[in-house]
């Protein structure tokens, strides 16, 4: 099968966070809608009014109007929860006319009363440009992403796991801050301990990739994150762990583990996952040997553009491996991962010595069809 599959990387900081606590400006349904969070770290859980529990009733059977009338007065007195929930209705429009200003100046009061969910929400509308803050320039990239942050580390202050995610994100990538791996990872441990999947995968991939240790990887401290993360379904944890299993990183070579985790991850639609387990499955390493099984996940990971895949998928078609020979097919994989910097200059002597001028222009002709069928997705 010529060079290894395994000369990918490790899957590393999350390039998104779980859903905001309580809404996202797309929510529609009344299920969608929640009491906010109280902070988790305050031992006095605040305790929720009765005109809150009343205009949550009143959601769930779809009647925004009655909610409302529950929650404005008590949100003028100050309530935070009915404020956040205020601030949703008018956002949402839904049952009652959408007002932006009335949404922002009840999540404004709520986020300055503690109501992470509400910072939260002000934070993604920030970055989205749904609701540009008062006295900044939607226009100003730079100010609008350093208030989004600022947003995010008052709703990670005051509990909000998502905004802790976010917060250890925006310290890792230098997003509206100084880049600082220590808040990072900060941050991330704290979302992490109370159950984050998404935390506790940054929090190994922060060891895993040395960001905490002058450069020098720690898969060590990393794997008990990333299982802790897989254990709880995170695709990206799982195709580490069955990588670091497989390449022996951190701990002893498992070709059993590393097939397990990435029929874990595969099963999420991860193409890296699809493609490791595809060539497990085609060596027989760790799981039975199934050269059509392996043709069929290298496809899989090959349709969502994986080079390593289409290169592997093209050498199948060429051999009659797993899939009946057929040299237009072969070609047109082996010239979609060329032409996207994949060289492989022993199958290029092949097709060379033994394509036809017919099966070249059919390989050619499914290529052009397979970027027009993505280009138009």
């Amino acid at each position: 099968m010529g060079r290894p599959l395994f000369d990918i990387n490790l899957r590393t900081l999350a390039a998104a966070v779980a859903l905001a606590t309580f809404v996202s400006p797309q929510a529609v349904s009344a299920e969608s809608i929640s009491i906010p969070e109280a902070p988790a770290d305050n031992a006095n859980v605040r305790a929720v009014s009765p005109e809150v529990a009343q205009a949550v009733e009143a959601l769930k059977a779809n009647d925004r109007q009655r909610a409302a009338a529950f929650l404005r007065p008590v949100a003028e007195k100050g309530d935070p929860s009915a404020q956040a929930l205020l601030g949703q209705i008018y956002l949402e429009g839904i049952g009652i006319e959408k007002d932006l200003y009335e949404a922002g100046r009840w999540l404004r009061s709520a986020a300055a009363n503690g109501e992470p969910s509400a910072a939260f929400a002000l934070a993604e509308l920030t970055t989205d440009k749904t609701l540009p803050p008062p006295g900044i320039d939607p226009n100003d990239a730079d100010a609008m992403t350093r208030e989004a942050t600022r947003l995010y580390l008052l709703a990670a202050t005051n509990g909000s796991h998502p905004g802790q995610v976010e917060t250890g994100l925006r310290y890792a990538q230098g997003i509206g801050t100084t880049q600082n791996m220590l808040e990072a990872s900060r941050w991330f441990r704290e979302a992490a301990n109370a159950g984050s999947p998404a935390a506790q995968f940054n929090l190994g991939a922060l060891h895993a990739t040395g960001a905490l240790n002058g450069g020098t990887p720690d898969h060590a401290t990393a794997l008990p994150w990333f299982e802790k993360a897989a254990a709880q379904g995170h695709p990206d944890a799982q195709f580490n762990l069955g990588l670091t299993a497989a390449q022996g990183l951190g701990r002893s070579v498992d070709n059993a583990v590393a097939a397990r985790w990435f029929a874990a991850a595969a099963g999420h639609g991860l193409a890296d996952a699809q493609a490791g387990l595809a060539y497990l499955t085609y060596q027989g390493l760790g799981t039975a040997k199934d050269e059509k099984k392996a043709a069929d996940l290298y496809a899989q990971a090959a349709e969502q553009g994986h080079l390593i895949a289409q290169n592997r998928l093209a050498r199948l078609y060429v051999m009659g491996r797993g899939v009946e020979a057929d040299m237009a097919e072969a070609w047109k994989w082996h010239s979609l991962a060329t032409k996207a910097g994949f060289e492989d200059a022993e199958l290029d002597g092949r097709f060379t010595k033994f394509m036809t001028p017919q099966q070249r222009s059919d390989g050619d002709a499914r290529a052009a069809k397979w970027l027009s069928d993505r280009a138009s997705e």
